[in-house]
């Protein structure tokens, strides 16, 4: 690597990195304002809020990595631009892909890394940071009814409960499927429930026995089944999991399952393409704003700051906008993840021939 490559890249990583530290600090403070009102209902004491607030930093990081990237290429080149430093290195005969493409490669391998770090760490942060606010609310004694709960339970089953109200212990929306201890697995769905301690009083539903290739082979219709579980809705209710706090081999798996339910997986689906996208927006924004800083050398730090703030606006709504359709069916999950990605990476790549020519 050629000293005009680090030196680009300490000006770069240098950005990102207070970039960084900056836009965290700054999402961190409006995370306490917006449960503030719950913390103080709750008495919550100063080692708490610090707890909740670690569990939560590697969920806002992940928010942070793509603005981070953007505002670093901009500040960055934009301001070797504004000081004619990227004409003098490219009229030594440097061409613009060769000068830029460390800086391009090391944010890529930043996106790897997010990628992990947004596939383990952040679903564990989310997943403690939950069950915080559950022992806060259980602590008051107030009556608590969650929806979508999705859990691994004892024996090797899977359950998947619309509504759980553990003040009267009753479910609604269950389904259990088995594959341990079995030749083929089993299902079973009910409209509703009753929970007895370890005994679930199931009430209107189906029995299902799968074949090898997971296709329904005997099914029998009851109007009440008395199944033994292993645990009392405490365990589930302790122990379940969101969307958000499950990594991608484990929204896989829900997905399989639901799937031969025959329930609506498009909220898992575009979740799991999500834990993708989200990281590599890195690497796109990135492709976006190196042609962008350099076609603005009079104006690269000014401009750089209103553009990017500009972009990361419009690459947040359109994320959201799209998940929303996805969730929806409007939009396959797939392309609900990734379509804004690829409208950046269409723009960064006409401005990149744009900068060659």
């Amino acid at each position: 690597m050629r000293i005009i490559h680090r030196y680009l890249l300490r000006e770069y990583l240098n950005m990102f990195i207070l970039c960084s530290i900056g836009f965290l600090v700054l999402l961190v403070g409006n995370f306490l304002f917006e449960i503030s009102n719950f913390l103080v209902d709750k008495r919550a004491s100063l080692s708490v809020i610090c707890l909740l607030v670690y569990y939560q930093i590697p969920y806002l990081m992940m928010d942070v990595f793509p603005a981070a990237v953007l505002f670093g290429v901009f500040l960055s080149l934009g301001r070797l631009s504004k000081d004619r430093e990227m004409d003098v290195l490219r009229t030594s005969g440097l061409s613009f892909p060769r000068l830029t493409y460390p800086l391009l490669l090391v944010t890529f391998v930043l996106c790897i890394g997010a990628y992990f770090f947004n596939d383990y760490a952040v679903p564990a942060g989310n997943h403690r940071y939950e069950q915080e606010i559950r022992k806060m609310i259980y602590k008051d004694f107030i009556p608590f009814v969650q929806e979508n709960v999705v859990i691994k339970g004892p024996q090797g089953r899977f359950f998947y409960l619309r509504r759980v109200n553990e003040r009267t212990q009753e479910v609604e929306g269950v389904m259990i499927y088995q594959t341990e201890g079995r030749q083929y697995p089993i299902m079973i769905t009910a409209a509703t429930g009753r929970i007895e301690e370890q005994w679930w009083h199931l009430k209107n539903g189906h029995y299902y026995e799968l074949d090898e290739d997971g296709y329904i082979s005997t099914v029998v219709e009851f109007e009440e089944l008395v199944e033994d579980v292993g645990e009392d809705l405490s365990f589930f209710t302790r122990f379940s999991k969101g969307v958000d706090e499950m990594s991608r081999a484990e929204l896989k798996q829900k997905m399989l399952i639901y799937a031969k339910s025959g329930l609506s997986i498009a909220s898992f689906a575009v979740t799991y393409h999500l834990k993708v996208a989200r990281p590599f927006a890195g690497v796109v924004l990135a492709f976006l704003a190196v042609p962008f800083a350099t076609l603005m050398p009079r104006y690269g730090r000014i401009w750089g700051m209103a553009l990017s703030l500009l972009l990361i606006m419009i690459y947040f709504f359109m994320t959201v906008l799209f998940r929303e359709l996805g969730v929806s069916g409007l939009v396959q999950p797939f392309w609900a993840a990734w379509i804004p990605n690829l409208f950046f990476l269409v723009i960064g790549i006409i401005l990149l021939f744009r900068v060659i020519k």
